[in-house]
Order: C-alpha cells, then structure tokens, then sequence
C-alpha cells in the first residue's frame, strides 16, 4: 500500500537534510569561479601585430640587459625560507609582507594591496596617456602548497615566477610607457585561483580596459638544460604567441619553443573566464618535487627565468607602448 507523507514524516530527516544543504553549498563555492556570470566588459584586443613592433629595436636590447639573474635567485631563496606560503598560514602572511616592500622602495611604482581577503599585490607603473585607460597586467602567483603543510618552499611554484615579476618591476620602472603596467601577485592560486579571480571580478565590475594578461607560473624549471619553453595562449592571445615566437630569435633569446603542450589551470585561466586575452609561458615540465617539501631553490635555473622574463618583459614594453 502506498503510504501518504506528511510533513512530520519529513521532520524525522531534517537533520540530514539539512547537512546535504550544507555540503552542497560548500561543494558549489569551491567549483564556481568567483567571476562566473559576470558579463565580460569590453576591452582592447590586439588582434594583430603593427609593423614597428616587428623589428630589432635597441632600447629594447638594452632595456632586457638589464636582467639580473642574481636578483631573481635571491628573491626565490628568500620567498622559499619562509617555510610556507600556503595560505592562509603565517608564513604566507610573511611573505605577502616582504614582496610589499620591496615594490614599495621601487621609485616610480604605486604599491596596494588590492584586497583584504586574499592581500592581492599589486604595483602599478603609470601610463602617460591618461585617456586610453588601458592597463597591461604581468603577474604570479606567491602561495606555495605541500603535502606537508608546514613545509612548503615552493621556488618552483611559484617563488621564481613572484622573482621574474619583481624583476621585470625593477627593471621596466626606469622607463616611460603610453599605458599603464600592473605587475602583479596573487594569493591562493593553489585554493583554485581564488586570488586572481578576485581580481577580476573587481577589474569587470570596474570595466577595466585588460587587452593582455601575462601570467608566470611553473617558469624556471630547465631538465637536461635543454631550454624548452611552452607558450600557452588561446585565439584571443594568438597574435601575442607569433610575436612571442619572432622576438625568441629576433632578441637572440633562443628557447626551443612549444605550443600549447601543457593545459594547466592557473591565474590565466580567471582572466580568460572573465573575458580578458590571457598568455601564459611555462616550462619544458612541471619539477617532479613541485608541491612536495622538495620543491626548493637547486631546481631552478636563473637563466632559463632570465630569459623568459626577457620575453615578457620586451611583449608588455611593446604592447604598453614604451616611450622611446
């Protein structure tokens, strides 16, 4: 006989009920990027490459010079002494404290937090056009993450990547560009690019003009020193990936380079959800010790980061129209 249910019948479950509620809300706040739904905002697409931009220019070959090897191998070694940067942890805390300082006594640079939540970085180099609004944006990821919590060094992923961008930082703050330049660096990337999502939720909210986004993660790692780079782009990214490939040989930088080999998520992948042209370059393959209490500053190679900071630094000088 089919039995009639009531609403004391239900009364019995509600506990159980309301626990599957819970885990389900909890389940749909980790999946759903933060910056899912918001309509992309319009913005400036470079879909192709002027002629100037395409030959040999030596400022540029002066300007990329000035990287200094030394510099990114001290700021991974430090990044990495903080134990742990997996946030959220003292150690992480510690860190987005010394990276803030140190774009702080970079002159010419304007240093904020951008939010409270996650302590995004972010140092802006001013354009002097103050009409156009667009704003180019180079940034990494500086939480690390282990299978011992406690022990995170992470110069693999991502202390080198937060060492390229402060260089890039140091170097590009002499120089003058026609739009603004955002070097920036993201929290809990490690806890599904929460960071970098933040970030572009407020810069849609903002209808912020992003035409690239330039990402550094997993970007210092040279097996067998065979020196090769992967540049992963989408369509909208494309026209940057064939200038990524004239200045490897214009600019004598000389990566052996892939396509698209690797698929990884990352801080790219929030810019390209939200609408905005992400590319990011990577590795010839993930360090075996990344996200191990391994992942230390022996496996780096300060080289193989110069040269790549080489690459994006002349991308970001080209498409931020420096001032010559």
């Amino acid at each position: 006989m089919r039995k009639n249910w009531n609403i004391s019948d239900l009364k019995k479950y509600w506990l159980w009920i309301t626990f599957f509620i819970i885990i389900m809300g909890l389940v749909l706040f980790l999946v759903i990027p933060r910056n899912y739904g918001i309509y992309p905002p319009p913005h400036t697409t470079i879909s192709s490459i002027p002629r100037q931009w395409t030959g040999y220019d030596p400022v540029l070959g002066n300007m990329i010079s000035q990287i200094n090897e030394s510099e990114i191998y001290q700021t991974t070694y430090d990044l990495q002494n903080f134990s742990t940067r997996k946030y959220p942890s003292p150690g992480n805390e510690q860190a987005a404290h010394y990276l803030y300082n140190r774009l702080v006594n970079i002159s010419g640079l304007e240093t904020e937090y951008q939010d409270d939540a996650y302590k995004n970085i972010i140092a802006s180099l001013r354009g002097k056009d103050n009409v156009s609004g667009m704003v180019f944006v180079v940034g990494a990821h500086y939480d690390s993450t282990s299978s011992v919590p406690g022990n995170a060094p992470g110069a693999t992923d991502n202390a080198c990547g937060d060492a390229i961008v402060l260089e890039l930082a140091r170097v590009m703050s002499n120089y003058k560009f026609n739009h603004t330049i955002n070097f920036a660096f993201w929290n809990a990337e490690e806890t599904g690019s929460s960071g970098s999502s933040d970030y572009v939720t407020y810069a849609a909210e903002h209808s912020l003009d992003i035409p690239l986004y330039f990402n550094y993660d997993s970007s210092c790692y040279n097996p067998d020193n065979q020196y090769i780079l992967d540049i992963m782009y989408d369509e909208e990214s494309k026209p940057i990936a064939e200038l990524l490939t004239r200045y490897n040989s214009l600019y004598d930088i000389d990566f052996t380079l892939t396509y698209n080999v690797h698929n990884c998520e990352g801080d790219h992948v929030s810019f390209r959800r939200g609408g905005y042209p992400a590319i990011m370059t990577h590795s010839q393959s993930h360090a075996p010790q990344a996200h191990t209490q391994n992942d230390t500053i022996d496996l780096i190679s300060p080289e193989f980061a110069k040269k790549n900071a080489q690459l994006g630094m002349l991308i970001l000088s080209r498409t931020a129209e420096i001032q010559l």
